[in-house]
């Protein structure tokens, strides 16, 4: 018999993992809605548990979790065991880890839970055992084999259950409205700190801007927004400071309910109160206002002078 080949070895391998995890997806159901409602409406922190492979889980559940606004631990069972307990509070969430579902190290620190009123989240591959009958909401990571060749190692089961735990964290983050903004708080070192501190003034666009005056005529508003391409222009007065923008969009209905949109004064249809960014501003911020007020452009004031434009293009750019 021909021995397989490492790459045939491992699309093998891949291919049951992502055959588990497209089964994971069908295994879930409303315990999933009822678990983020417990962490989304718990007052204190959540604390993950887990022992062997499922203690790593159980830490990266914590981190990503902390990182998109919801305070988590990790905590050892085996520490916990041994006085670190006293770190879990009375009506803590505690989410644990344990593809049996009988780790003994877990086992034993569930009656310490209940006593202490926490609410229980397993992820575990056998709703059957003793952690998902002691727990309130039993989350179904269960595998119909490893991708191991011998149906051994843990693998597709860890898969599952740190994508299950990657749904959890980020549906809540999603409900909690974490945003772009947030993100930066939580990550200020590394790559992803350096790209989400980035400021408007450093990614503004500040040459051939779209400025004309309120008196200017309407063909004038055509080919400063045709030639810049940004889809706004800024009025401004004699002074250069800010007193309205137009859209393309406004541009449009304009000539279409204005056949004589020539004599239209433009001091007349722009809009007075725009929506506006400060160059000390961070883009993950801007992005934000950008999102909230659903416009893909914004004029950059500095004392109410006009000094830049910021755009959504420049914006993502800055932060992938």
């Amino acid at each position: 018999m021909n021995k397989k080949s490492n790459k045939q070895l491992a699309r093998e391998i891949l291919n049951r993992e992502i055959a588990a995890l497209k089964r994971t997806t069908k295994l879930l159901d409303n315990e999933f809605d009822k678990a983020c409602e417990a962490i989304i409406s718990n007052k204190g922190k959540v604390i993950t548990l887990g022992v062997g492979k499922s203690s790593f889980i159980a830490m990266k559940m914590a981190a990503t979790l902390s990182s998109t606004g919801t305070a988590a631990l990790f905590l050892h069972p085996l520490d916990a065991l041994h006085g670190d307990v006293g770190v879990i509070k009375k009506n803590d969430v505690v989410i644990i880890y344990s593809n049996s579902g009988e780790t003994q190290e877990v086992i034993k620190l569930l009656p310490l839970l209940k006593l202490l009123k926490c609410r229980i989240i397993s992820i575990t591959g056998n709703l059957s055992s003793s952690l998902a009958r002691y727990s309130e909401i039993s989350l179904n990571a269960s595998v119909t084999r490893e991708a191991c060749p011998h149906n051994l190692a843990p693998t597709s089961s860890i898969i599952c259950a740190l994508a299950m735990s990657d749904a959890l964290a980020l549906a809540i983050s999603s409900q909690n409205n974490f945003t772009v903004k947030d993100f930066a708080k939580t990550h200020p070192g590394g790559a992803i700190g350096r790209r989400l501190m980035v400021t408007v003034s450093s990614i503004m666009i500040k040459k051939n801007l779209p400025l004309i005056t309120g008196n200017s005529k309407f063909s004038k508003l055509l080919e400063k927004t045709t030639k810049s391409n940004l889809g706004l222009a800024i009025i401004t007065d004699n002074q250069k400071e800010l007193i309205g923008v137009i859209s393309d969009g406004d541009i449009k209905r304009i000539m279409r309910e204005n056949k004589d949109f020539e004599s239209i004064q433009i001091k007349t249809v722009m809009t007075k109160t725009p929506v506006i960014v400060s160059p000390t501003m961070l883009a993950a911020e801007a992005l934000s206002v950008l999102e909230d007020n659903n416009i893909t452009v914004l004029p950059v004031i500095d004392k109410n002078k006009v000094i830049g434009i910021l755009t959504l293009k420049d914006i993502i750019k800055s932060i992938n």
